[in-house]
């Protein structure tokens, strides 16, 4: 039996990527692919040429041809043993993309090699500071998780185990004038309001609830393949979930199947842990778990357009509290309005505050 060696080198910008294919050690002889990255610190951004140079070598046989597959689609066949071919960037995806190339030869024996490559934004995001206008009462044993204003009231899902639930509330006295708590089972997570319906969904149960949203009379429940639920939002007509990775999910709000999704990065890497959602005046805004970051998302292609620094927000206002503050989250939109309100975890306080824009050079 033949055996087929395949070697791919893939060039960007400072950047170098070697496939090559190895004897199998089962039966079939079959050869298989590793990657050696020489330079794992380089980045490629959306509109970089990509440059492919593919080189294939029998041991002993006759070549046939060597197929170069893009994202699952075939982009060029060479009848040489030796090529190069650049794929252009500028009206592609960023995110994750795939290259495989198949050589063959006379004899029937393929060689498959794989690469990964990730496609960072062309966009430098902007910057904002912020500036507090007033400040609400907020239950300092709220684990917030959803926050979202809807006809004047705040409507707000909080987690844990034992306390979650959903709660209907006057923003500026923080009464509460409706609420239900969830089975302890439940790790309660994001909400969105649409079509007069509240959804929220659980940490780890992979199940979701639909409910009235003058009542909270439950109407359905529904299930997720996505091992966690964080942050909810809607643009009007999709869901849109996340689930602590890099990706956000749109789901029909009737069958809750996946319609599409988007990977979201900024020009230096994919952004991870997107929790609490707002989608606001055409864009997807997200706490990022942890830090005292949102970050505004164009829901088109998943590039972070703007960076909000809330650092400091909290400050004296944690000075009589009780119990330890936890992370920043918590977004809502008065889009009758036009207002901002921001929050955390255990927070004593809701903010609603204005963007400051700091201007680069």
């Amino acid at each position: 039996m033949r055996i087929l060696f395949v070697y791919v080198f893939i060039a960007l910008p400072s950047f170098f990527g070697l496939l090559n294919c190895a004897q199998s050690s089962n039966g079939t002889r079959k050869p298989v692919s590793s990657i050696n990255i020489l330079n794992k610190s380089s980045i490629c951004r959306l509109g970089d040429p990509l440059s492919i140079n593919v080189k294939t070598r029998i041991k002993d046989g006759t070549f046939r041809n060597t197929e170069l597959f893009f994202d699952g689609n075939s982009i060029f066949l060479s009848d040489k043993s030796e090529f190069s071919y650049v794929v252009q960037t500028k009206n592609l995806k960023v995110g994750t993309h795939y290259l495989k190339v198949i050589s063959s030869n006379n004899e029937g024996l393929s060689g498959e090699n794989y690469y990964e490559l990730i496609l960072l934004s062309d966009i430098v995001p902007k910057k904002y500071s912020y500036k507090i206008i007033r400040s609400f009462p907020h239950n300092i044993n709220h684990f917030t998780e959803g926050l979202e204003i809807k006809n004047g009231f705040l409507y707000e899902g909080t987690g844990q185990e034992g306390s979650s639930a959903i709660y209907k509330s006057d923003l500026s006295t923080g009464k509460i004038l409706k609420e239900y708590k969830l089975d302890d089972q439940y790790f309660g997570e994001g909400i969105t309001i649409l079509n007069g319906k509240l959804y929220q969904l659980t940490y780890k149960s992979q199940i979701g609830f639909v409910r009235d949203i003058g009542s909270f009379e439950l109407l359905k429940s529904f299930h997720y393949k996505y091992a966690q639920g964080w942050g909810l939002t809607n643009d009007g007509r999709l869901l849109i979930m996340s689930d602590g990775s890099d990706f956000l999910y749109y789901l029909d709000p009737d069958t809750f199947k996946e319609i599409k999704k988007i990977q979201v990065c900024n020009n230096k890497e994919t952004l991870a842990n997107l929790n609490e959602l707002e989608y606001i005046n055409g864009e997807i805004w997200a706490n990022i778990w942890t830090t005292d970051k949102i970050v505004k998302i164009n829901p088109e292609n998943g590039k972070i357009t703007g960076e909000i620094d809330l650092s400091g927000i909290i400050g004296s206002n944690i000075a009589y509290q009780k119990s330890e503050v936890d992370v920043l989250n918590g977004i809502a939109y008065d889009s009758d309005k036009k207002k901002l309100y921001v929050t955390g975890k255990l927070w004593p306080k809701i903010f609603e505050i204005e963007l400051i824009d700091l201007k680069q050079n």
